[in-house]
């Protein structure tokens, strides 16, 4: 596969797993966790949250938000220029942060694959999780926005009713002719 693959979705959908293996299911790949961006900051990390636990990340959780793009972009452009697929764990919520990163990526095509499965689904599975991996607040109104924003965008892919790896195998036969976005 040639280009650059994102994989995005609120929590609960499945983006840690189906990026793995569908790096693993390509001949050369990296999977790039922008989480691990953000947890390579020690020190001065924005609170995300408010008081009430809801998303809002406030302007510096908004630079620190940008910060963990710029970061993942270079090290996804650095992997493609070396040969290796860069496959992207993201939450990537409105059509202008989707448009950042498109701007910085060098890597083409852009394939955007959005994982899709019900906000019921998606709260079992984050339920499930082991404890400190589980995310606290509602990410429905994530949900809701992402359908607004990107809605006609790449390729969302009800993962609801499938298991990970037939997920990400539909992923691996299927990105390059439904996921490309051109911005």
């Amino acid at each position: 596969m040639d280009g650059c693959l994102i994989i995005t979705g609120t929590p609960g959908a499945g983006k840690t797993t189906v990026s793995r293996l569908v790096a693993e299911r390509l001949p050369r790949s990296a999977r790039i966790d922008a989480d691990v961006m953000a947890h390579m900051m020690v020190s001065g990390w924005a609170n995300l949250l408010d008081e009430q636990g809801n998303w809002n990340p406030g302007p510096e959780g908004q630079r620190q938000l940008q910060l963990r793009a710029v970061n993942v972009c270079s090290v996804a452009d650095n992997f493609a220029a070396a040969g290796f697929t860069p496959v992207i764990d993201h939450v990537i919520e409105t059509r202008e942060e989707l448009g950042f990163i498109a701007g910085r990526l060098l890597a083409r095509p852009l394939m955007l694959v959005v994982l899709s499965p019900s906000i019921e689904v998606a709260r079992e599975r984050n339920a499930s999780r082991p404890r400190q991996e589980q995310v606290d607040y509602d990410f429905s109104p994530l949900a809701r926005n992402m359908r607004r924003e990107l809605g006609e965008l790449g390729w969302w892919l009800d993962s609801g009713e499938l298991t990970a790896e037939t997920t990400a195998d539909l992923i691996v036969a299927e990105a390059a002719k439904r996921a490309v976005v051109d911005l």
